[in-house]
């Protein structure tokens, strides 16, 4: 029985200043955490802005001209469909319509067809192409 007389002060001990060692342990404040890059809504927002940059350039090329670039972009957004799925295909396409809709003044069309050209460039260049 003098063994349970001595454990009792240390039990109590420990339950009393038990919460006091818990919070010795824990961190005084959260670590930052670092923004996740989804690549999948990159993947979107490229294809969006491929897209818009597409509609774009409509507005800057002469009517004769016209059918050509339409023409490229039926078969950009067919690559995207038949790459990336139909879904990703669908956001291309709506975005070259809506890019279609802007007014590009004229002092800013070199520009946007620099950008586009760079743009079909890097995307053929993806694919393993130049077509």
């Amino acid at each position: 029985m003098p063994k349970a007389r001595n454990l009792l002060p240390v039990l109590i001990a420990l339950f009393v200043f038990q919460p006091y060692a818990m919070a010795t342990d824990a961190p005084s404040a959260p670590a930052p955490v670092a923004p996740t890059v989804d690549e999948e809504e990159q993947v979107d927002d490229g294809l969006k802005r491929f897209g818009y940059l597409a509609g774009l350039v409509r507005g800057c090329v002469v009517e004769n001209q016209r059918a050509i670039l339409e023409r490229e972009a039926l078969d950009l957004n067919a690559a995207v469909g038949r790459l990336l799925g139909i879904d990703r295909a669908f956001l291309f396409a709506s975005s070259f319509g809506y890019g279609t809709t802007v007014v590009v003044e004229t002092k800013d069309c070199a520009d946007v067809l620099k950008a586009y050209e760079v743009r079909v460039e890097r995307f053929r260049a993806s694919r393993g192409g130049t077509q």
